[in-house]
């Protein structure tokens, strides 16, 4: 039977192709092992926090100026200048900013996971109770009880 369509060879279309493919290949594979020797050792490793220690004075001086601020955010919610969302957000940075100073563990900028990491459990209950309220539309949290536990972790922070 004939017809009027021509078919082609099996194997007919062009080499370069196949060459091209290959050569990507073997570029994908060359750069995956020399990446994986290169950073040998350096993947899956945490790095050490080192905590400094304030001396005794420096640190009833960071606990006065930060209890000051805390008592400042108090003061506006109840005076209703902040919402309970920004009261917790202010709460956020206050004892995250108090931790930097007396640690020199740079938390303000972490997350609740690497706050978990560091392994200070009062500072990872906190930031984990102030989340919730931190990032929702809207809470039933009891703001007033975050601003007591607060004030207590602050002033029995040695």
């Amino acid at each position: 039977m004939k017809t009027s369509v021509k078919l082609q060879e099996p194997i007919s279309y062009m080499t370069l192709w196949l060459i091209i493919a290959a050569v990507l290949v073997a570029l994908v594979i060359f750069m995956q092992v020399f990446f994986r020797i290169k950073l040998r050792g350096r993947l899956g490793k945490s790095k050490k926090i080192k905590i400094k220690k304030p001396k005794p004075k420096t640190l009833i001086e960071i606990k006065t100026a930060y209890l000051g601020k805390l008592a400042q955010i108090e003061y506006n919610l109840r005076s209703s200048s902040i919402s309970t969302k920004e009261a917790y957000q202010k709460m956020s940075l206050c004892i995250r900013g108090f931790v930097y100073e007396t640690t020199g563990i740079p938390v303000e900028k972490y997350t609740l996971t690497e706050i978990k990491e560091v392994g200070i459990p009062v500072l990872t209950q906190l930031v984990s109770e102030y989340y919730e309220p931190e990032f929702a539309m809207a809470t039933y949290a009891d703001v007033n009880q975050s601003i007591l536990k607060t004030r207590k972790v602050l002033e029995s922070w040695s």
